[in-house]
């Protein structure tokens, strides 16, 4: 990501391989990542240093992204979130209704999904 200012985003996902997917998309944007596989890690880090950015997918424990969405935005309610998911579109935009979400990519994490709401995250990030 071309920007003036670090971007610095916090990836919450218990899967090594979606992990790493997503961990690739980012660092090739310029992103400086911190990962974590739980999600009270995660919420620690983010009241110690506050993140502009947060992708949220299975946590352990069965911690469902919808779950560390809501904490997030209490938590944060400036950063942005892009959930890990395979529901149906429908069904995620039923769950993150009033959330505010950057949108959701499947598990799979494909660049060509992560990219255009990286984008969408950048125009906004410009913005303010």
């Amino acid at each position: 990501m071309k920007s003036e200012k670090e971007i610095h985003a916090i990836v919450v996902e218990k899967d090594e391989n979606t992990a790493e997917a997503i961990r690739k998309v980012l660092s090739a944007r310029g992103c400086r990542l911190t990962l974590f596989s739980g999600k009270e890690d995660a919420l620690t880090a983010l009241k110690d240093q506050p993140s502009s950015l947060l992708v949220a997918g299975g946590a352990e424990n069965d911690v469902s992204p919808f779950q560390i969405m809501k904490e997030v935005v209490m938590t944060s309610p400036m950063t942005s979130i892009i959930l890990v998911t395979d529901l149906p579109k429908e069904k995620v935009e039923e769950k993150a209704e009033g959330y505010g979400i950057l949108g959701h990519v499947g598990r799979a994490c494909r660049e060509q999904d992560l990219i255009p709401l990286l984008n969408v995250f950048e125009k906004i990030r410009a913005s303010v």
